[in-house]
């Protein structure tokens, strides 16, 4: 049994307690929770200054993956969540992460339209594998793919251009390329979908029964600056992967559990437009709890939560469904990463959950 090692929640403070770790390590796998530009007593590093904020979040990327024991040619992908004010700045955000980690991991930008506190302008997921392999990229038909080796799976940053092509046409170029990479839809075992420049409607329908997309009611509506783009980051296992649950409610609640292997990745979602984001979120987790519990795990053993929600930009919103999310764990808990996003595929889902479980 691989030892878990759990990094404490010390190298910044949220306005609020929460029992979650700033890493967690099983094995040669690890994830951070989102590295945000705050300082231990809860202030923004650098009010306003996104090119600030990214060299103190690079430094902090560095700290937390050597107390976790990875060297920084460990990391393997970074989620840049992004509230940039052009496609300059987001660019040179990105320019700098990529030089401060040259080893080349995925580096996929998330914009959304803000962050809770004010004057916060960018976080970061770390994820990271102590027996990376060698980036490969190919672009093709205006289709971009990078993967990374991550040992037992493959990561993939995908995305197409939606300037010279209908949303349908862009779906079914990235499936093919994605075809054509040997990414069989069988070994998907997660899946992150996002799409600027069209609206909630068209992305809903172009994507929906893209082969790939696990959950079409958490795809992610991504916020200026972000041009007309249809992206994604996935997770392929080289090991068989195993749908456990995968069910829709008469009230809208949408839950997928997968297995590979210890590895258990699982999506819900809610459209029930009676309840808040703070009553979504109880049925979800409610439900996420009991689908855990019926593969034989719980909640103890997730190492990752990740939360998109729909609202605005007080931190209350974010607190108020973080205190249910953190009702379900105790510390150390999981990583943990929860942030407004512009929209999701189903205008009545005001958030999004999805985790990451190692098994024992």
């Amino acid at each position: 049994m691989a030892e878990r090692l759990h990094v404490p929640f010390d190298m910044f403070a949220m306005r609020v307690d929460v029992p979650v770790s700033t890493a967690v390590r099983v094995g040669d796998l690890g994830w951070t929770c989102g590295q945000c530009p705050l300082t231990e007593t809860g202030t923004v590093h650098a009010p306003g200054d996104l090119l600030a904020q990214t060299e103190f979040v690079c430094g902090m990327i560095a700290t937390v993956m050597a107390r976790a024991g990875f060297g920084p040619s460990s990391i393997g992908k970074l989620h840049v969540y992004l509230a940039a004010k052009s496609d300059r700045e987001a660019e040179d955000a990105r320019a700098l992460i990529a030089a401060r980690f040259g080893h080349g991991p995925l580096i996929v930008p998330v914009p959304v339209p803000h962050f809770y506190y004010d004057g916060m302008l960018i976080e970061v997921d770390v994820f990271a594998a102590d027996h990376l392999q060698a980036r490969t990229s190919s672009e093709t038909d205006g289709v971009r793919l990078e993967l990374i080796d991550a040992g037992d799976q493959v990561w993939v940053h995908a995305s197409a251009s939606l300037a010279d092509c209908a949303a349908n046409d862009a779906a079914d170029l990235i499936t093919g390329a994605l075809d054509r990479q040997g990414m069989d839809q069988a070994h998907l075992l997660a899946d992150f979908w996002m799409v600027g420049g069209i609206d909630a409607e068209e992305m809903t329908r172009s994507l929906q029964h893209v082969q790939y997309v696990t959950n079409p009611d958490a795809l992610v509506r991504l916020s200026d600056p972000a041009g007309p783009v249809i992206a994604a980051a996935l997770s392929f296992s080289k090991q068989p992967v195993a749908v456990l649950t995968d069910k829709t409610t008469a009230d809208g609640l949408r839950l997928t559990l997968k297995r590979s292997g210890r590895l258990i990745w699982a999506s819900g979602t809610c459209a029930n437009s009676d309840l808040d984001p703070v009553g979504q979120t109880s049925v979800i987790m409610e439900d996420l709890d009991a689908g855990l519990r019926a593969a034989g795990s719980s909640f103890a053993e997730v190492v990752k939560l990740t939360a998109h929600y729909t609202g605005g930009a007080s931190e209350e919103e974010l607190h108020g469904n973080m205190k249910v999310r953190h009702d379900f764990y105790q510390t150390p808990g999981p990583t943990s990463t929860g942030l407004p996003v512009a929209g999701l595929g189903n205008e009545k889902c005001r958030i999004a959950i999805e985790v990451v479980v190692v098994s024992s």
